[in-house]
């Protein structure tokens, strides 16, 4: 009785630590591809046809910046391409695109900007986003904090599609700057204590079994290799984002991600084979075939940790593929409490 307790314990950390590392790093993701191509903009009178602009005022609203000014918000936007035109004293129309010149220039020479528009979606636009456009337009604090993201680090975002295929960014860049600090942080630290509660789940059941002399001796080391993983995961978490000038506090951070790698796998390794070893006296709590797929993965995840570590030692991979690695090789990695979820059978009626 007890030990069906502690299996529908681990069966719910374990689906905790897929989702909330899974959910934590792409929220990450979709907040800083949305910064990267949505932009801001001042409270024109935005429309599909044209727009004129008093001079002055062009030069007033240039001079302001966007992500500071209390009338700019991401709904202040056109939903299609726009081009600027200059009108000048003699009431030519001067294409804005590569005319250089200053503010006095502007005054003496030009009298009005004209925004004219066109038929193609402007993509910059979150009013062409139907999720965001309705939390932004929904809820104004949103719009307050994404503009203060921008305003305070306008050049850490950029324009992205795909980093699990193109590998355009790294995880931890996603997740440095404001206001993905306040998603990674506590929810990675979060996720750490659900993986300890995990492990020790798995403690308590072996320690469970032994009681009830289903099985004899197992080892303990999985569960002081998946404590440290988890002390290894939160260190990672809390130095993200920390900037000093130090050699050594770099090599320190990389340092933890290679301790929190090797902790995991070990930890992995010596569960499954607790599993496979006393699977005789737990048979009847187990789902045998799962158990193969946990072995297999086990073994298919020690070749790849090995080759990828070979390759970023003594390759020179680029920055895309050590990105594109990094994505995915986390999220497979995740695999391991999805098989932890089937592994355990419910209890019999």
């Amino acid at each position: 009785m007890e030990s069906y307790k502690i299996i529908e314990k681990i069966k719910k950390y374990s689906l905790i630590s897929v989702l909330l590392p899974l959910i934590t790093l792409n929220a990450c993701l979709y907040v800083y591809k949305f910064l990267g191509t949505v932009e801001a903009d001042h409270n024109f009178n935005w429309g599909n046809q044209q727009e004129v602009i008093d001079i002055d005022k062009y030069i007033l609203l240039k001079s302001q910046n966007i992500y500071g000014h209390k009338d700019s918000s991401f709904l202040n936007c056109s939903k299609y391409k726009n081009t600027g035109y200059f009108i000048n004293n003699n009431d030519q129309t001067i294409p804005s695109l590569g005319l250089i010149t200053n503010n006095e220039d502007l005054k003496l020479n030009y009298k009005s900007f004209i925004i004219k528009y066109e038929e193609n979606i402007n993509k910059s636009c979150v009013k062409n986003y139907k999720f965001m456009y309705w939390v932004i337009d929904n809820f104004n604090w949103v719009d307050r904090i994404l503009l203060k993201a921008k305003l305070i680090n306008e050049s850490g975002f950029s324009l992205i599609v795909n980093p699990y295929i193109y590998g355009e960014v790294s995880i931890s860049r996603t997740a440095r700057h404001f206001p993905n600090t306040f998603i990674f942080k506590p929810f990675i630290v979060l996720g750490a204590l659900f993986l300890f509660l995990y492990w020790k789940s798995n403690l308590n059941f072996f320690n469970n079994s032994k009681k009830n002399n289903e099985i004899n001796n197992f080892s303990r080391k999985f569960f002081y290799l998946g404590v440290l993983s988890c002390i290894c995961l939160s260190l990672h978490a809390i130095f993200l984002g920390v900037d000093l000038d130090s050699k050594l506090f770099s090599k320190l951070r990389r340092l933890i991600i290679i301790l929190f790698i090797f902790f995991e796998i070990s930890g992995q390794i010596l569960l499954t084979a607790n599993l496979f070893k006393l699977r005789d006296g737990i048979n009847k709590y187990i789902h045998p075939l799962v158990l193969k797929l946990k072995i297999i993965f086990v073994t298919l995840i020690i070749f790849v940790t090995v080759i990828s570590f070979a390759i970023l030692g003594f390759g020179d991979p680029s920055n895309s593929f050590k990105h594109i690695l990094e994505w995915n090789y986390f999220s497979v990695l995740l695999i391991f409490y999805l098989l932890s979820r089937m592994l355990w059978r419910k209890k019999s009626p």
